[in-house]
């Protein structure tokens, strides 16, 4: 997933020890510190991670602290160190008896000591795991059908005129994915690879698939390198969509699309920068028209009703214009238009700004009433020039008016009735006296049936979630992704995401415990990653 952004995860490519071992080119595509680093092989797939199972054959130590192993597929061998930055590795090498079927995950690097020309390259491990021989019979599959593929497209740019960025260029709008529409052009440019090189890679892997079958004892040895070899035409491979347009071609085809549209014809940088400005436009009519609504106080109730009518009526309509724009609407809308239909524009701008559950007419219904009712009567006779003190003072007919009508006898703080006559039931000190030497009883008085109820509630909650957790660690979560890949895959694999949140939903779990089943599965060799953000069963 290398073009999900800064700090995605990388997929992880299935390719061959022989053709691994003859990279010799790495690079970074940016100076930041966390750049992800890339190791191109000669056939132009680009790898910052990847994943091999095959036979542990060797166990090194190199020092005190870091130990080399020697991991061996059907075409040769990957050489991973493990040091004091990868424990569980160097643990799990440190203890392995070789010969022993393994798989192991890790990045990508190369090393050109300074006293040679030739270039080695390595795995830093990030797992490493002991798998079972079909395991390895499944990645060797899985491998062999990711190279013929990514031979399928090589051999397009092999033949084409093309190279650099406009081979790039030309790939990705051919429908490449990216990693190798980057990877080919470099491979090609520091390689010189020939068709006699990439007809070497053809082979190794269909002996591979042989070998599996049992047709075949071994797999033949890649013995040319990438820059070698006379003129051959590559063998079958299988097809691919992937084209690759030539920059004068592309053009034409525009044109041509462009005539064949008549009536439709595509729309100029004007009249792109005119949709933005009628957004803003309405935009700025929903921030001033509640502002013209609330200072609105001489307008009696019945106005508020009725722009609340038009509102509802006409809010389904203006959010289904807002949301299909054409070219050649107004782009600064109908100067003509009216100041109910303004409102209506407003308050469906402001419905789809999220208030919610909130109704934008019941606010106006409100703010109407209150500054037409009370803001009114509350400020009409106040005098700027009066006292602060005599605004809250009320005359005797006013005090008579409002004791009548809600029984109010104005008592202030001083009013305060003698012992006894608030008719509140105080304890004797005899009682008090009583209740402590008995705290038992005051105890069981205390536990009341709400509380009983509260326990069994509490208890009852409990052992659901007892039960809960219980049935989701029942689950194999790892089995469930691997059934949920094969149920969604459409061909080109299960979208990750679909995945996790189908297990999650039926099984109950938390989606952090799904991807860790997801990583399990690669680990183990049960899925495969075909490409950015898909899974496929094995």
């Amino acid at each position: 997933m290398s073009d999900d952004g800064p700090g995605a995860r990388e997929v992880a490519y299935r390719v061959f020890a022989a053709e691994f071992d003859d990279a010799s080119l790495s690079y970074s595509e940016s100076d930041e510190e966390r750049a992800p680093n890339y190791v191109v092989t000669p056939t132009g797939a680009r790898v910052n991670r990847l994943f091999t199972a095959g036979v542990l054959t060797e166990v090194e130590r190199v020092n005190d602290e870091t130990r080399r192993g020697r991991v061996v597929d059907p075409s040769g061998a990957f050489v991973t160190y493990a040091g004091q930055y990868q424990p569980e590795a160097q643990t799990f090498l440190e203890r392995a008896e070789p010969p022993a079927f393994v798989a192991l995950t890790g990045k990508a690097r190369t090393f050109e000591p300074e006293d040679s020309d030739r270039v080695f390259t390595s795995v830093r491990p990030e797992s490493l795991n002991e798998v079972d021989a079909d395991t390895r019979d499944r990645w060797v599959v899985s491998a062999a059908e990711a190279t013929l593929d990514r031979l399928a497209v090589f051999a397009k740019a092999l033949d084409a005129d093309l190279r650099g960025d406009d081979l790039r260029a030309a790939l990705e709008a051919g429908g490449a994915p990216a990693p190798l529409a980057a990877g080919i052009p470099k491979a090609l440019d520091h390689y010189g690879t020939t068709a006699a090189y990439a007809e070497a890679v053809r082979r190794l892997a269909v002996d591979a698939l042989e070998m599996i079958a049992g047709d075949r004892d071994e797999v033949r040895a890649l013995e040319i390198a990438p820059d070698e070899g006379d003129a051959t035409a590559i063998g079958p491979l299988p097809e691919t969509d992937v084209t690759i347009a030539e920059p004068s071609a592309t053009a034409e085809s525009k044109e041509v699309a462009g005539e064949d549209a008549g009536s439709e014809p595509e729309p100029s940088p004007e009249e792109t920068d005119a949709e933005p400005t009628a957004e803003s436009a309405s935009t700025a009519e929903s921030e001033s028209t509640p502002e013209s609504a609330s200072t609105a106080e001489s307008e009696p109730p019945t106005g508020s009703d009725s722009t609340t009518t038009d509102t509802d009526s006409s809010l389904d309509d203006s959010t289904e214009s807002e949301s299909t724009p054409t070219a050649d609407s107004d782009p600064l809308g109908d100067d003509a238009s009216d100041s109910t239909g303004t409102t209506d524009e407003g308050d469906a701008a402001t419905d789809e700004g999220g208030l919610g559950d909130f109704d934008a007419g019941d606010g106006e219904d409100a703010s109407a009433e209150f500054d037409a009712d009370g803001d009114a009567d509350a400020t009409a006779d106040l005098d700027p020039d009066a006292d602060a003190d005599d605004m809250y003072q009320l005359d005797d007919e006013e005090r008579e008016e409002i004791e009548s009508e809600f029984g109010t006898d104005f008592a202030t703080g001083t009013e305060v009735d003698e012992p006894g006559e608030a008719d509140i039931d105080v304890p004797d000190p005899e009682e008090l006296a009583e209740e402590a030497e008995d705290p038992a009883a005051a105890a069981e008085e205390a536990a009341a049936p709400g509380a009983e109820s509260d326990e069994a509630d509490s208890m009852t909650a409990d052992d659901g979630e007892t039960d809960t957790d219980t049935d989701a660690e029942d689950v194999d979560l790892e089995a469930a992704a691997v059934a949920a890949m094969d149920d969604l895959d459409d061909g080109d694999g299960a979208p990750r995401e679909a995945v996790v949140e189908r297990v999650a939903d039926e099984h109950g779990v938390e989606p952090g415990a799904v991807e860790d089943a997801i990583q399990d599965a690669l680990m183990s060799g049960q899925c495969y990653e075909p490409g950015d953000g898909l899974l496929k069963p094995i």
